[in-house]
């Protein structure tokens, strides 16, 4: 089968798939609708396949019909469900999802899906991407716009993929945008968010006019920012349930700063956060009493909480909107698309404080990775401003790792302290909550020395939890495979964790690696030279420097010592795949500096 050789890592691929999105008045309601109609065209390329067709809907949109079809027109069987995203048992949001399962028996056969969906707002229909779950033969995205409506499709991404556009004039505009030979969504490790490398079409809504009578949707950042405002303008804005507590967190301190830590502290470890972006729950945020009362909420919500009980406080405390490093827009573009979180923005002492108490144990003033250098929306009575979230020095991502080593009845014995700081001790301050007792010594094992696996690993001491300090532990640790005895000859090797030794992008890899985070590892490892031996050898020093990442490794004889120092940062969390041939150069070299070993001689 010809398709089995294109795409020979599927067990199923698109024939075809096509998108027909219009857009037209609805005279009943007096409102612009988009209808989107979906055909996909599946075939098998194994026996025994499963696969699932997927709709997704919300309260502002909705399902018209589906239909599912074998070859020859007639009803494929399969299993429907439809229902809300549930979390932990709770029904959190109005986004809604239905899933059609078929089972394909035999290799070469068909299906074919088509459903028709009801856009009642136009706005909530934001972006359209070409790559889809299966690999496709040939995809087409199809808009009909009427010429009283003023949509702009704007093209991101098409740079390096073969999409042919076609523009046609009649009682509508119709573009037909065409491509063939897609690959299916990526799924490499460490993927960023697709907005920001796969193509796809922002459509942007702006307005309309009937009757001689222009309507806006969202023409400007003003109209985005008007319709956020009215979402929130109908919250509750009595908080007096939760000034008690409020009281109670902040009676005892007495700067203003203080009180404002408290409370973005309490938040942080008394709300359950639960996520979700999809429809208008997306946008809208509970009560900030019943956040407070449920113990749980999500983005949204935690901001509204934050804002209500500093206000209590006595706090100038403002909702505040922002989309993550997933998504690549600014606020030159008036869509809902533009973002997909909330925090909350305090004006105190002519400082602006952003709190983002989704992210359990930040520190106060320390901001997480997928928000920093982003855009920020903040609610200013009528109005609203426009700024942007610190990004923050690599220096606040300093991880120190120091190991003494010593030889002892022919191992390499340590004693070593790693102290840790910035996003990384964030997450493990979240990992250690959810990891059993009997599993931490393993987990820190895996901590200290990465994906290396030492002989013997004992934990010896670690701090107590606190988001405010360096997150330190002390370990003993064991090397027996790291010293090797030849005549009279020494070959030692002092690096267990042998970062980045392995991380190589493969030459398939079409996509940017995405760290997580920005990296800055700084080792001090010192070995005391035995008693009758002399350094022999001594590997040469590794620097390499560049603007997005810089390797320092080096080793010295001093005192009776050797001291091995490392250094390795990278100061963008994404790495481009314009940067990889230059990475994976760099990964070659650290590589063979890993594998080059000190060489003690034994005095004659």
């Amino acid at each position: 089968m010809a398709l089995k050789a294109e795409f020979e890592e599927a067990s199923a691929a698109l024939l075809n798939s096509k998108e027909d999105i219009v857009f037209f008045y609805d005279d009943k309601e007096n409102a612009l609708r988009v209808r989107s109609t979906t055909h996909a065209e599946v075939v098998a390329l194994e026996s025994n396949v499963n696969h699932f067709f997927r709709d997704y809907f919300s309260d502002e949109s909705a399902i018209e019909s589906y239909d599912i079809e074998n070859y020859k027109g007639r009803n494929f069987d399969h299993d429907k469900y439809c229902g809300h995203y549930e979390q932990d048992g709770i029904f959190y949001s109005d986004a809604q999802i239905c899933a059609y399962k078929v089972h394909l028996n035999l290799m070469g056969e068909y299906v074919h899906f088509q459903s028709t969906k009801h856009y009642k707002d136009p706005k909530y229909l934001t972006h359209i991407y070409f790559h889809e779950d299966l690999p496709n033969r040939k995809k087409e995205i199809k808009f009909t716009i009427p010429k009283w409506a003023d949509i702009e499709l704007k093209e991101i991404n098409f740079e390096g993929f073969a999409i042919e556009k076609k523009v046609e004039q009649g009682e509508a505009i119709t573009y037909t945008y065409t491509i063939e030979n897609l690959a299916s969504f990526p799924t490499d490790a460490g993927a960023p968010g697709h907005l920001l490398y796969l193509p796809h079409i922002l459509v942007l809504t702006k307005s309309y006019t009937q009757n001689g009578q222009k309507v806006n949707v969202l023409s400007s950042v003003d109209d985005l920012y008007g319709w956020y405002a009215s979402l929130t303008r109908v919250l509750p804005k009595d908080y007096s349930s939760m000034q008690q507590k409020v009281t109670e967190i902040t009676s005892d301190l007495t700067g203003r700063e203080e009180k404002i830590k408290a409370i973005f502290y309490w938040v942080q470890d008394n709300i359950k956060y639960i996520a979700f972006e999809d429809g208008i729950a997306g946008f809208k945020p509970e009560s900030a009493e019943k956040v407070f009362f449920n113990r749980y909420g999500d983005c949204k919500g935690m901001a509204n909480l934050c804002k209500a009980m500093l206000s209590l406080a006595g706090f100038d405390a403002r909702l505040t909107w922002i989309g993550t490093n997933r998504i690549p827009y600014t606020y030159e573009i008036p869509s809902l698309a533009v973002d997909n979180h909330m925090v909350c923005t305090v004006f105190e002492g002519g400082k602006e404080y952003i709190l983002d108490a989704t992210e359990k144990y930040n520190p106060f003033g320390f901001y997480a990775e997928r928000i920093q250098g982003k855009q920020i929306l903040i609610e200013n009575g009528q109005d609203y401003l426009i700024k942007n979230v610190p990004v923050l020095s690599i220096d606040d991502y300093l991880q120190e790792n120091n190991v003494q080593f010593s030889i002892e009845n022919g191992q390499l014995k340590g004693n070593g302290s790693l102290k840790l700081d910035g996003e990384y001790k964030k997450d493990i301050f979240n990992i250690m909550e959810a990891v059993d007792s009997e599993r931490k010594d393993l987990f820190f094992r895996n901590v200290v020395s990465g994906n290396a696996e030492p002989d013997a690993f004992t934990i010896a001491s670690q701090d107590e939890v606190n988001r405010d300090l360096p997150f330190s532990i002390s370990y003993e640790v064991l090397l027996k495979e790291h010293m090797n005895s030849f005549g009279k000859e020494l070959y030692v090797d002092l690096d267990f964790e042998k970062d980045f030794g392995t991380l190589k992008m493969e030459e398939e890899r079409k996509i940017p690696y995405d760290f997580g985070r920005k990296i800055n590892n700084a080792t001090q490892t010192t070995l005391e030279i035995p008693s009758g031996y002399q350094v022999e050898y001594l590997p040469p020093a590794l620097i390499l420097d560049n603007e997005l990442f810089s390797f320092h490794l080096k080793f010295e004889k001093s005192n009776g010592k050797i001291t091995y120092t490392k250094q390795l940062k990278v100061y963008k969390s994404i790495l481009p795949v314009t940067a990889f041939e230059e990475w994976n150069g760099a990964v070659k070299k650290i590589k063979e500096f890993y594998n080059d070993q000190i060489i003690l001689k034994e005095h004659e």
